[in-house]
């Protein structure tokens, strides 16, 4: 019967993951949740218990009986599960432009989609002992430090407990992809977003939204800005945000 509680959510996790019924099927070791999330089938006491060892749901949550998704909310995986590699096997480092980034969130399983994104690799053993990803910024809510057009990049997380209060990574949610300093407090269910531009407020995303988290580790530049030239940098900013102002009136 089409419409139980736990049927509703095995789906509602499926979506949440973008993952087809046979991709989440084979991920939960049957051939697809099909008849599952139609009432058919029961959902077994295996694939419960593999739920909650691989996504952390909670069983109470599946069958109606708690509100809380996630055993341990922090412990939710935001690790890519997707990655390709080059001709000698190592992991690329993929690019994501501003362009790329509006379809990004929506394709983070889609293998083909991530295949044609622009890659590269260092030869260098510390870019080869983990998983990379390269992203452009826009705007300027990073200003001084990382300015529009820049690329960065960014080492994963493979989950929330990972996150170091007052670092700089790239959050990736179900909407956009955001790069911000990041507070992860104890008893709060959402993490905090800061800009390095005080004219920017202060943003939150709940953990449920959470796709991937990436590390900032090093950032691609031409330019080299002196600590004697930062006041100039400044000062720059502001013009152009007069600018901008004016020919908005």
């Amino acid at each position: 019967m089409e419409g139980n509680t736990e049927a509703k959510r095995l789906k509602e996790i499926r979506e949440h993951l973008k993952m087809t019924q046979s991709e989440f099927g084979i991920a939960l070791g049957i051939k697809t949740t099909y008849d599952v999330e139609r009432g058919k089938t029961k959902l077994s006491g295996e694939l419960v218990l593999k739920l909650f060892r691989d996504y952390k749901i909670n069983p109470l949550w599946l069958y109606g009986d708690s509100q809380q998704k996630y055993l341990d909310p922090k412990s939710k995986a935001v690790s890519p599960s997707v990655v390709t590699i080059d001709q000698h096997g190592f992991e690329n480092i993929l690019m994501v432009n501003e362009k790329a980034a509006a379809g990004y969130a929506g394709n983070l399983n889609n293998q083909e989609y991530q295949e044609q994104l622009p890659a590269f690799s260092f030869p260098i053993p510390e870019y080869r002992n983990a998983t990379y990803r390269c992203f452009q910024i826009e705007g300027y809510s990073m200003m001084p430090a990382i300015r529009p057009g820049e690329w960065i990049i960014t080492k994963a997380a493979e989950s929330l407990n990972q996150i170091k209060n007052g670092n700089i990574y790239v959050i990736v949610d179900t909407e956009s992809i955001r790069i911000k300093q990041v507070h992860n407090e104890p008893s709060k269910d959402h993490l905090v977003l800061i800009s390095l531009n005080k004219e920017y407020g202060i943003e939150t995303v709940r953990y449920d939204d959470i796709m991937e988290v990436w590390e900032y580790h090093s950032r691609i530049t031409k330019e080299i800005i002196l600590e004697s030239e930062s006041s100039k940098l400044d000062e720059m900013y502001n013009d152009l945000k007069v600018i901008k102002d004016k020919l908005k009136v």
